[in-house]
């Protein structure tokens, strides 16, 4: 492939995070809903389900809930759990820095919101790397539909085939293929076995691993 664009996900790939996203949507779940999963359950569900818009998982969570309110209770408690620990996944800025010097233009794709956005973004320093950011607002559907995907090669002025997508959950990774991109993924949340059957062409343990699979 010619390399022109490379797009990231945001949770469970730039940041090893799904844990406090997970810790917070069980709260959510105990205070607001009679869920008689357990909450290892739940969570299993949570990273199976990884890259939905909260609009799309909350009425699977609460069913009748207030969708606006329950979000923004759900991230603000998400970030609270997750801001003394904000860090990158390894091996990711020197990457970043790497396809930069190459030319590479860069893209943030996730559905999360603007303030989990903004945590990691400039809590990390990482805004200035990036020559787009695309939220949800920007895609009428979540993964596994490849629309979040899709709006960022056109915010790239990048065609999806000459762009490499980076991801950590099936349902991303299918959407970038969707797409028409090539896929590389993390094991932060997910199996090997699970992110190839989904489409994954370069599996790893983190950037630094990635890298060197990369060349």
């Amino acid at each position: 492939m010619t390399l022109r664009g490379a797009v990231f996900d945001l949770d469970g790939t730039m940041v090893d995070n799904m844990r406090w996203h997970a810790g917070a949507w069980i709260a959510l779940v105990r205070a607001h809903a009679s869920d008689p999963r357990s909450d290892a359950e739940i969570e299993s569900f949570l990273y199976a389900q990884a890259g939905m818009k909260n609009e799309e998982l909350i009425p699977l969570l609460v069913p009748g809930g207030d969708v606006a309110a329950l979000e923004e209770e759900k991230e603000a408690l998400y970030r609270k759990l997750y801001a003394p620990a904000l860090a990158p996944v390894p091996g990711l800025i020197p990457l970043l820095d790497s396809l930069r010097s190459r030319g590479v233009k860069l893209a943030v794709a996730t559905s999360a919101p603007r303030a989990n956005r903004d945590l990691v973004l400039d809590g990390l320093l990482l805004r200035p790397r990036f020559d787009a950011v695309v939220g949800a607002e920007h895609a009428r559907r979540g993964k596994p539909a490849p629309d979040i995907f899709l709006a960022a090669a056109e915010k790239l002025g990048v065609a999806p085939s000459d762009c490499i997508a980076f991801e950590d959950a099936a349902k991303g990774i299918q959407a970038a293929v969707a797409a028409g991109m090539q896929c590389a993924a993390l094991t932060t949340t997910s199996s090997e076995a699970d992110l190839r059957a989904a489409g994954a062409r370069w599996v790893a343990h983190d950037f630094t691993q990635l890298s060197a699979v990369l060349g």
